[in-house]
């Protein structure tokens, strides 16, 4: 009997998921702030709760298939609370995340313009212009070279 309980219980359970915000737990008014929800073990859907009540779902992508990331804001004084995360996967909720408490202060500090859409760990935008000079000046010299000895096998043919 306790064999065929513990069958049904592992064939449902799921994975607790983790969550973590970015910048921090604290959040001027006005600014932007990103929840990160994650399972190694994958997603159909990701959904993010403020104190048990849905705020939003993502769906997990071809690129995105263990971390859902919610952008929310400009903050203000609504957007404090508890958020946890919990995630479907084959028909199943997992239970929730722990809950992380977000504060909005009232510090009007001024923040540069919106960046737009968040960038995901690990794919930070890089300028490739220096090393591309060096790349189409490598390639150049090599056809110049070529050139050269092209115009060379050519004169020493016509000598002969």
């Amino acid at each position: 009997m306790s064999l065929c309980l513990a069958t049904v219980l592992a064939v449902g359970f799921l994975e607790i998921p983790s969550i973590s915000v970015e910048p921090g737990l604290t959040v001027p008014q006005g600014h932007f702030v990103t929840f990160v929800c994650s399972s190694s073990s994958g997603y159909d859907i990701f959904r993010l709760e403020k104190e048990n009540q849905e705020v939003t779902d993502k769906k997990s992508t071809p690129h995105s298939l263990t971390e859902a990331r919610f952008r929310l804001g400009p903050v203000d004084d609504s957007f404090a609370g508890s958020y946890a995360c919990v995630y479907e996967k084959e028909s199943t909720w997992s239970p929730p995340s722990e809950t992380l408490e977000l504060m909005v202060t009232r510090d009007y500090i001024t923040q540069a313009p919106d960046p737009g859409p968040a960038v995901t760990s690990g794919s930070y935008p890089q300028d490739h212009r220096g090393e591309n000079l060096i790349r189409i000046t490598v390639a150049s010299l090599v056809l110049v070279t070529l050139g050269v000895l092209l115009f060379q096998a050519y004169h020493s043919q016509r000598r002969k």
